[in-house]
């Protein structure tokens, strides 16, 4: 098993809108479970171990996807956050949403069955073939994906067994958690706004090394005040076709995001400060 991807950036920055915590959709892990024939040379490789999930402190809910893949056929670029994050946390939080629309595709010709814990040991019991106690489960599936529902803290352990007996493969495991980001009791960040002049929700996403990005709801003729632990960082926003331009954000600053008529297009502008 090998983990490619754990990206919690919470220290980086810390969010309030109109003294409430905002909805976050973070990307927690990506994974992947090499099920491998135990022989005498890789007996040791083979054994299939649970993953440990750290979810985000504030977490109110958590996706899952799940699927099957060939060995030689791994899909190593299509992200299951990439394909909420510009869904509305409170869509994804409504009674009978359709996340079948959210399945990637598998190649595999095997069943497994996906388990969550609260523990490592009932994990390591039901790869071992004894009863467990499981917090939520997926049984015999190629493809599955949903909300995680029944598990409780901040450690999750996950657990995938291969069902029957045939050709193995991999199986590739995405979490994403929805987190209420509250307000940086820490004092002494740097603070910066922005505020929703248009008249629908703004999907954007802001990062500290242009290269992890976390995704945020903005409300129409709403502000979003951030505490930044560095000075500046960037911002990008994103529309259902395509990604704007990045912008770079400094601290101590306002901006707003308007509808830019000579560009054609969503923009980002600083509020200049009153003298």
């Amino acid at each position: 098993m090998k983990k490619i991807s754990i990206l919690i950036l919470l220290s980086a920055f810390l969010v309030t809108l109109n003294a409430s915590a905002q909805k976050m959709l973070q990307e927690v892990i990506v994974d992947y479970v090499n099920l491998l024939p135990a022989n005498m040379v890789n007996k040791i490789t083979a054994k299939n171990k649970p993953i440990k999930v750290s979810l985000l402190k504030g977490t109110s809910a958590a996706y899952y996807r799940v699927t099957v893949f060939q060995p030689e056929k791994v899909n190593t670029y299509t992200r299951f956050y990439e394909s909420i994050r510009l869904v509305n946390p409170d869509t994804l939080l409504k009674e009978g949403y359709d996340f079948n629309k959210h399945l990637l595709e598998t190649n595999g010709n095997f069943n497994v069955s996906v388990q969550f814990f609260n523990d490592a040991s009932s994990a390591e019991k039901f790869l071992e073939g004894k009863e467990g106690s499981p917090c939520f489960k997926i049984d015999s599936t190629k493809s599955s994906v949903g909300q995680i529902t029944g598990c409780r803290g901040e450690t999750v352990y996950v657990a995938v067994k291969p069902l029957g007996k045939g050709k193995l493969g991999s199986i590739k495991v995405e979490i994403v958690a929805l987190a209420d980001v509250i307000e940086d009791p820490i004092n002494d960040r740097f603070p910066f706004s922005i505020q929703n002049e248009l008249s629908d929700v703004v999907s954007y996403e802001i990062s500290g090394d242009r290269t992890n990005w976390q995704s945020f709801f903005l409300p129409t003729k709403k502000k979003a005040e951030f505490k930044l632990a560095d000075t500046q960082v960037y911002m990008r926003v994103s529309t259902l076709d395509k990604v704007t331009e990045e912008y770079k954000i400094d601290s101590g600053k306002k901006y707003r995001l308007y509808w830019n008529k000579d560009k054609n297009h969503l923009d980002l502008g600083e509020i200049p400060a009153k003298k």
